[in-house]
């Protein structure tokens, strides 16, 4: 796995473009669903969860390579 390229995926300005979008989407959905819509509203939370989650692992996988050399210097 190459932690430079998933740093710069993070951060690249139209990926994260992209994600913004897709997770204003889903708010949205959320948003103007109507009362009864409840499958609708838990359909978009879950997508939105998973977004999270994606951007989450690969922040986690970014900031590993930070987390090593401070490991290092604290040993």
């Amino acid at each position: 796995m190459n932690i430079k390229n998933i740093q710069n995926i993070l951060k690249d300005d139209d990926f994260r473009e992209v994600l913004k979008s897709i997770l204003d989407g889903h708010t949205q959905t959320i948003i103007n669903s109507n009362y009864a819509d409840k499958e609708i509203r838990e359909q978009a939370y879950h997508k939105i969860a998973a977004i999270n989650e994606l951007i989450g692992n690969l922040e986690s996988i970014a900031a590993s390579e930070v987390i090593d050399e401070n490991r290092f210097k604290i040993l």
